[in-house]
């Protein structure tokens, strides 16, 4: 269960720091209010960074964002039609395939049915149900409206997953073509120069570097081998470990040329989260505090937790955007209209059009920009490989010919 670091006041208003457990921050908060303390600051302890194997393996043990959206979508349905709550998440439950989600289905059912909220026991299970989703379906079983909170969220994954879709599609070739050309240069070395090299060494004649470094590599291809497992190690690490995950974060917010492209991604996450949870009638102070922990992006994150600080404060949201110094001018000036003409919601889904249009343009941009580089760096290992079977030939053709 998750850890959170706390600041609270007591009845006397002094202030107490301390540690909880609790499975998310709203729960962490009710916990400390009723022991009769008022909530300041709620931050989740995140662990030192250490390297897990067993992360690795339980990969396939999640549920995914597709299968999470599909079974929102089903629920809705279900819910709509006036099919009673435990009766859908039954139908559920035995038509999925994923063992994780079944479990998690039948033991949400089990708590409903001892008297649980959907949203409290859903909330138990985080590593399923993210924050924005649990917070979506308290708002919706609060006003009634269970089933338009969950259109509401498959809306929001939706788009998520077509960002994805279009990141996948851009680097799709790239990752195929080098993993092809890192195969065919291991066979090369491993396979089909030791025959080359047994023939050189029968002449008295100095080999050139480029032949002198895949004799080399093919002498010692456990070193090769090991620094492919060690590469494919750290590439599986980064995308399916929480911690791993964590670092790509911090990352790809620090390498050039992608960096802007996922500001843009962020930003526009940020905007249409926003309103996917204000129309879900949720404050705009929780709206802030969900919303920077669903957009994806270190630095615009740890800005939206002090902007919630600032409007807690009493400071307008555009003033405390615009002291955030991570904005655009051109979110700002569509919150500032948003705000003064009481059209909030509509400004902001303005600025999520306008980035979603930026994010397609930068993605055509990047796969412009990759090509002719991996056609350079393919010309290069070809070349390479090229003048390390051919240069021998030549020298020994010269001392023939001496």
């Amino acid at each position: 269960m998750p850890v959170f670091t706390y600041r609270v006041r007591d009845k006397s208003g002094q202030s107490v720091v301390g540690t909880i457990e609790a499975p998310t921050p709203i729960a962490a908060g009710d916990q400390l209010y009723n022991r009769g303390y008022l909530p300041v600051s709620i931050q989740e302890s995140k662990p030192a960074p250490s390297f897990d194997f067993s992360d690795l393996w339980s990969w396939n043990q999640r549920v995914s964002l597709k299968e999470l959206t599909i079974f929102s979508q089903q629920l809705s349905t279900l819910y709509k039609a006036g099919l009673p709550l435990l009766t859908g998440l039954e139908g559920l439950k035995e038509q999925t395939q994923n063992k994780k989600l079944k479990s998690v289905l039948e033991d949400i059912h089990q708590q409903i049915e001892g008297g649980t909220t959907l949203f409290g026991s859903m909330s138990k299970h985080p590593d399923v149900f993210p924050f924005v989703y649990v917070n979506m379906i308290r708002a919706g079983e609060s006003s009634g409206r269970l089933g338009e909170s969950l259109d509401r969220f498959v809306t929001l994954a939706e788009r998520q997953l077509n960002t994805r879709q279009k990141l996948m599609e851009a680097t799709r070739y790239p990752i195929m073509t080098v993993v092809v050309l890192a195969i065919a240069v291991v066979a090369l070395v491993l396979l089909v120069f030791p025959r080359f090299a047994a023939v050189f060494s029968k002449f008295n004649t100095d080999l050139p570097l480029p032949t002198r470094i895949l004799i080399g590599m093919g002498n010692h291809w456990y070193l090769m081998i090991a620094a492919m497992l060690i590469l494919l190690m750290m590439v599986l690490y980064l995308f399916l470990t929480e911690q791993g995950k964590q670092l790509w974060s911090r990352l790809k917010t620090r390498i050039p040329f992608i960096n802007s492209l996922f500001l843009k991604i962020a930003l526009s996450r940020f905007a249409y989260t926003f309103v996917m949870l204000n129309r879900s009638g949720i404050t705009i102070i929780d709206t802030l505090e969900i919303t920077s922990s669903t957009v994806d992006h270190i630095d615009l994150s740890k800005s939206i937790e002090r902007i919630t600080g600032q409007i807690k404060e009493g400071s307008s949201l555009t003033d405390a955007m615009r002291d955030s110094g991570r904005f655009t001018p051109l979110v700002l000036q569509m919150v500032s209209v948003g705000e003064s003409s009481g059209t909030l919601d509509e400004m902001l889904m303005r600025i999520t059009e306008y980035y979603d249009i930026e994010v397609e343009n930068s993605i055509k941009k990047m796969s412009v920009y990759i090509e002719p580089l991996l056609m350079l760096f393919m010309g290069l290992i070809v070349l390479f490989l090229a003048l390390a079977v051919f240069l021998p030939w030549w020298n020994m053709a010269s001392l023939f010919r001496s």
